[in-house]
């Protein structure tokens, strides 16, 4: 009876829990007077969402409010969407929530479509300004409070520490057309040349633009096949003949080579390899391949020279159509001159692959008449559901927001734009006569590593993830000697990290926003101090505004560089050793504790630039020497 009595109770509380929406009772939202949302990563990022977190709870525990946070899931490229946010933003106005805490710049649009539909909800956008999300007018909510940081001092302060560091050889990269990095990079001018007329220290700082069309650098890059003669060869060569398939070559013994079937023709399926030895004397069961069925597999080259060849099967198969890019009207709309065609069995699924972008320009999603045959329309490789008619596939790219990488391979395919982080596929042409491969090399315009790495440079076929090829900008500064590279307010600064680890003797990247002290070569950061500004603004909320997040209240810090001379107590007073001796921070500076207090006094005030305007006219300095590098 009482084994009876127990699966009847757990048979309920499977039910309750299943459905607990249902008589077995509704729980009632959680009561959170503080939530924070943070912008897709978790609040121990080391970063916004840490610093702002850190701030909510600490005024939470100061002012005897609950709080907690939710982490919304990004959508396939990496973004927040407004409908993900919604479902927070409900749960916190039904939990009763009095402040919603929205960190960084990927809320700007969503807080403009969100705020005005919970009017009882104050927000508080941290680093950025409500706009729509193709207009960059700045809206003032009545239930939002904005946090502005002052670029323009972070920027000033990176500049001078730099300099009173010891460094005379500084660099900036960023944009004029953006306010945000046109005033850091202003502040860091203004900054290195305080300090280098205060020193009386020659200073040389190279101003760069990566956005500018007339930038004189080159973000593109050539892979080449390169072949040797069979005769070069130490080891023992074996020749590879592959019929209607890829991997033709002349290969050393106990190489492991890829070979791989071509697209099958009309009315054909592929159906196995078939292997003949060409040595006299060695027989065909020498040839050493790792599959007879599969199209793509692996032959372990030794004993003999051979011919493999592709055998095909009768089918019924359906033809596939991909548009292949060519070239783009000034509206930016496909112009198709040539296609490929693939057949594939009827009735199956299919891989497809979308050409290499054009110059200048991203895959963007596939167009077809029968939608639901794309599996993956916003995936360049996709499979393709086969029916029992053709397909005709186009591509469609659209112009990239910021430069593309264009790689070219020379005796060999895979040419094509591309950005950071797509995967490259390069394949070398079969050898001639007398020659085989030997090996891949890759170089950019002006001679300097590309900092690529390929799975293996000495396969015929291999590939490699598409780097950051902005860093090409700080690697030219550092081979003209330049030390440190700041990038404030630009959202490609990673580059300037990316590039420091392309040599061998020291050079440095100075950080912005965030303490970027963990990603190596970091000579310190100017921080934007979410965590204290949020604390400032929730106590002082007043909607429609914008609070001033500056020097003035503590907001903007640089790593390494303490105010006090002396370290405290708990009653604030200086703490004194066992000797009674006052104890130093070895990390003060004088002359930057007083910058920092004229900063915040308003008696030092840096000079802003407008979106556009021309660095060379916001300072005047007898040590420092600008090259601005933008024609």
């Amino acid at each position: 009876m009482k084994k009876l009595v127990s699966v009847i109770l757990a048979a309920v509380l499977i039910v309750c829990s299943v459905f607990a929406l249902s008589a077995c009772g509704k729980k009632a939202p959680e009561n959170y007077d503080l939530v924070l949302i943070t912008d897709g990563a978790p609040v121990n990022d080391k970063g916004q969402n840490q610093s702002a977190w850190d701030g909510v709870r600490e005024y939470g525990d100061e002012n005897e409010m609950t709080y907690r946070y939710y982490q919304p899931s990004l959508d396939e490229e990496e973004g927040l969407t407004v409908e993900t946010v919604k479902k927070y933003v409900e749960l916190a106005a039904n939990g009763g929530a009095k402040f919603v805490v929205l960190p960084g710049e990927s809320y700007s649009d969503i807080v403009c479509e969100l705020a005005p539909m919970y009017g009882d909800v104050n927000f508080l956008l941290v680093d950025a300004f409500p706009h729509a999300k193709d207009d960059n007018t700045i809206k003032l909510l009545s239930n939002v409070m904005n946090i502005s940081f002052n670029s323009l001092e972070a920027g000033f302060l990176a500049g001078y520490a730099s300099v009173i560091d010891g460094y005379t050889k500084l660099g900036y990269v960023g944009s004029i057309n953006s306010p945000t990095s046109g005033n850091y990079g202003a502040g860091f001018v203004q900054g290195a040349a305080f300090a280098a007329d205060q020193l009386q220290t020659p200073v040389m700082l190279d101003y760069a633009e990566y956005d500018n069309p007339k930038l004189d650098y080159d973000y593109s890059f050539t892979v080449k096949a390169v072949y040797k003669k069979i005769e070069e060869s130490k080891k023992e060569t074996f020749k590879v003949k592959v019929v209607d398939g890829v991997g033709t070559g002349v290969y050393t013994d106990g190489e492991n080579v890829k070979i791989t079937a071509n697209p099958a023709p009309e009315g054909k399926i592929f159906d196995h390899w078939e292997v003949k030895s060409d040595t006299e004397g060695v027989k065909d069961k020498k040839v050493n391949i790792s599959s007879k069925t599969k199209t793509e597999m692996n032959l372990l080259v030794g004993d003999c020279d051979c011919t493999i060849t592709a055998v095909w099967a009768d089918a019924e198969t359906v033809p596939i159509e991909v548009i292949m890019p060519s070239k783009y009207d000034i509206n930016a709309s496909f112009d198709a001159i040539k296609s490929v065609i693939y057949y594939a069995p009827v009735n199956t699924q299919y891989w497809v692959e979308a050409p290499a972008a054009p110059s200048g320009y991203i895959f963007d999603h596939w167009d077809c008449a029968d939608e639901k045959a794309v599996e993956s329309p916003d995936e360049k490789g996709t499979n393709i559901n086969v029916g029992d008619v053709a397909l005709t596939l186009n591509p469609v790219y659209v112009k990239s927001p910021n430069p593309t990488f264009d790689v070219t391979v020379i005796d060999g395919s895979g040419t094509g734009a591309y950005v950071a982080g797509d995967e490259v596929k390069v394949v070398a042409d079969a050898p001639k006569d007398g020659y085989m491969f030997d090996k891949w090399e890759n170089f950019d315009n002006q001679g300097l590593s590309t900092g690529i790495e390929m799975d293996n440079e000495y396969n015929y076929v291999t590939k490699f993830e598409m780097v950051d090829r902005f860093a090409s900008i700080a690697e030219t500064m550092y081979n003209e000697g330049i030390e440190v590279v700041f990038g404030g307010g630009n959202p490609l600064s990673d580059s300037i990290f990316t590039a420091t680890g392309e040599f061998d003797y020291p050079v440095y990247a100075y950080g912005s926003v965030i303490d970027e002290g963990d990603k190596g070569n970091c000579l310190a950061s100017v921080v934007n101090d979410y965590r204290v500004a949020v604390k400032l603004a929730l106590d002082d909320f007043k909607g429609a505004s914008i609070f001033s997040a500056s020097c003035a209240n503590g907001c903007i810090y640089v790593t390494g560089k303490n105010l006090e001379e002396f370290q405290l107590d708990e009653d604030g007073k200086p703490a004194k050793d066992k000797d009674g001796n006052e104890i130093k921070n070895e990390d003060y500076n004088a002359n930057f504790a007083d910058i920092y207090k004229a900063l915040a006094d308003g008696k030092l005030n840096p000079k802003s630039v407008k979106s556009g305007e021309d660095v060379r006219d916001c300072f005047s300095s007898a040590c420092l020497t600008l090259n601005y590098k933008i024609k």
